[in-house]
């Protein structure tokens, strides 16, 4: 089921999910389900932390299935949370996504329950690594996610890039059905407030 949020201290509104252990959510630009399908997106992850502060990791696939589309990989490490986009041909740990997809932060909070982060993706809804391409149209009102939990925190975890993880304890796919609270004439104010590169301690 598609709900609407609204972030009260950004304002951005979002078609939001919840799902498993998180709750995954959009915004979009104002023509992005009838005229011109979206490069970009403003994103909104929470996820539960049941091991407590600190904790776990999650992440979305933004085509459906694991291999060969665009994974966005989210974590808490002292008191920050940190992204990594990431891809797979298999089902094995991804690697780095060597695509020309960015990542900016509106805001993010940790607690002894949940981690959430707000966020801007940018060249997030075309990918291409090597000479496999994908893409995740808008206008046709919907959008294939996958999504993935686990309780476990990452090794080396300080650095996005050089993070490692087992497998994830929960997964799932949904059809994300978009409506016209994904749309906003208000986008390109909302996506000017993600300034912070929060890049870790690599």
């Amino acid at each position: 089921e598609t709900v609407t949020y609204t972030d009260k201290a950004s304002g951005v509104v979002f078609n939001a999910w919840p799902v498993g252990d998180l709750t995954i959510g959009l915004a979009l630009p104002a023509s992005a389900l009838t005229t011109a399908n979206a490069t970009e997106f403003i994103g909104l992850l929470t996820c539960t932390s049941p091991k407590g502060l600190g904790t776990g990791w999650c992440g979305v696939s933004l085509g459906g299935g694991m291999n060969e589309n665009l994974l966005v990989v989210a974590y808490p490490s002292a008191g920050q949370v940190l992204t990594s986009f990431r891809w797979a041909t298999d089902y094995t740990f991804p690697t780095v996504y060597s695509g020309s997809a960015k990542l900016t932060q509106i805001s993010s909070a940790t607690n002894a329950t949940h981690y959430s982060v707000i966020f801007r993706c940018q060249n997030c809804l075309a990918w291409s690594q090597g000479e496999v391409q994908g893409a995740a149209p808008t206008t046709e009102g919907y959008l294939l996610l996958g999504w993935a939990h686990a309780t476990a925190s990452p090794s080396n975890g300080a650095c996005p890039n050089s993070f490692r993880v087992g497998q994830h304890d929960s997964q799932g796919i949904f059809a994300g059905q978009l409506n016209s609270a994904a749309v906003n004439p208000s986008y390109p104010a909302w996506a000017a407030k993600a300034t912070s590169t929060v890049a870790g301690s690599c």
